[in-house]
């Protein structure tokens, strides 16, 4: 069946993948959405939604461009560290169709240029794995937490799962450690001095432990379009951790340690979520990579797929009702 089609990786595989994502963008190319407003101290994304946010069209067709090269990149992180069992397109399948879960997601939002920077950050943690002296790359992964950050706050908490990942990977130099924390520091660094020169560094800096000291989530989540597609997806990520962690596929000490640093991307999802506030419903993006990888992994490792084909088919055809037929009542 068609499983089978997108355990290789060739331009087709990737074309198809582009068409099936372009379907479920359709309602938004036709009657766009709106850019969510900026919430918190986020100076980068702020500067972005008040220069785009008065062209939602535009925003749409960047959000997809934005979505696509995220897609052929997530592949290209799954496929290097071998993460499924196979050289498969079919991890940026689930990738591109859990990232058009929700009709308000389909065009740019804090989280998906935070995505942008934590695809680059486990890109970056994975080439590290049993590598020292790679301060260049520690100090990216430090960096690049900070630039999400400006886009998208809650992604600020997530340094944790860098210094976690030393201890997954069994790094012991401290080095790496002073070399991460001067990689976030140094936006701040730039920052500030933006910010005194202007006269605005104390009224600026109060923003931040005011934004953290008040956890809540967004009470728009109730909507059946958000929660049925959402349950469909978590049935089939129980599903793909049980068959890949009880299952009889083969795991390397390295292997094992990279799959557990997409578990704890999980993790840092729901410890963040609590700071996610008026975004709570695009704050799931997050976990998006970590799920498209367990399900990815333990589809390939099938032998007969009949009825996972069928679950999955029934998934594509809920987000394309409910982009089609929830979206427009959403917007009104």
């Amino acid at each position: 069946m068609y499983l089978r089609f997108f355990k290789s990786a060739f331009f087709i595989q990737y074309f198809l993948i582009g068409i099936i994502g372009l379907v479920l963008w359709l309602p938004a190319f036709i009657n766009p959405p709106q850019m969510p407003p900026p919430d918190g101290p986020v100076l980068l994304y702020a500067l972005l939604y008040s220069i785009l946010h008065g062209t939602p069209l535009l925003t749409t067709l960047l959000g997809f461009i934005l979505v696509c090269w995220e897609t052929w990149f997530f592949a290209k992180i799954i496929n290097k560290n071998e993460l499924v069992l196979k050289n498969a397109t079919l991890s940026a399948l689930l990738f591109f169709v859990l990232i058009s879960l929700f009709p308000n997601q389909l065009t740019l939002t804090p989280t998906t240029f935070a995505l942008f920077f934590i695809l680059l950050i486990l890109h970056h943690l994975m080439i590290i794995y049993r590598k020292p002296e790679h301060f260049d790359r520690v100090f990216a992964v430090g960096f690049y937490t900070a630039l999400a950050s400006l886009f998208y706050l809650p992604v600020l908490l997530w340094m944790g799962l860098v210094i976690i990942s030393f201890f997954l990977f069994r790094s012991g130099v401290w080095r790496e450690w002073f070399a991460a924390i001067i990689g976030l520091l140094t936006p701040f660094i730039y920052l500030s001095f933006y910010y005194y020169w202007n006269d605005e560094f104390l009224a600026r800096a109060s923003e931040y432990p005011v934004f953290f000291q008040r956890p809540y989530l967004s009470e728009n989540i109730t909507n059946p379009g958000f929660w049925l597609p959402e349950g469909l997806v978590l049935i089939l990520a129980l599903w793909g951790t049980l068959k890949l962690w009880g299952g009889p596929l083969e795991k390397t000490v390295e292997l094992r340690a990279k799959l557990n640093l997409f578990i704890w991307t999980l993790v840092f999802t729901l410890l963040s979520s609590i700071y996610s506030h008026t975004l709570t419903e695009y704050h799931t993006m997050l976990a998006i990579p970590a799920l498209a990888m367990i399900i990815a992994a333990a589809l390939t490792s099938l032998k007969k797929t009949r009825m996972i084909e069928m679950i999955l088919l029934i998934l594509f055809l809920t987000l394309l009702v409910n982009n089609l037929l929830l979206y427009p009542m959403e917007i009104r």
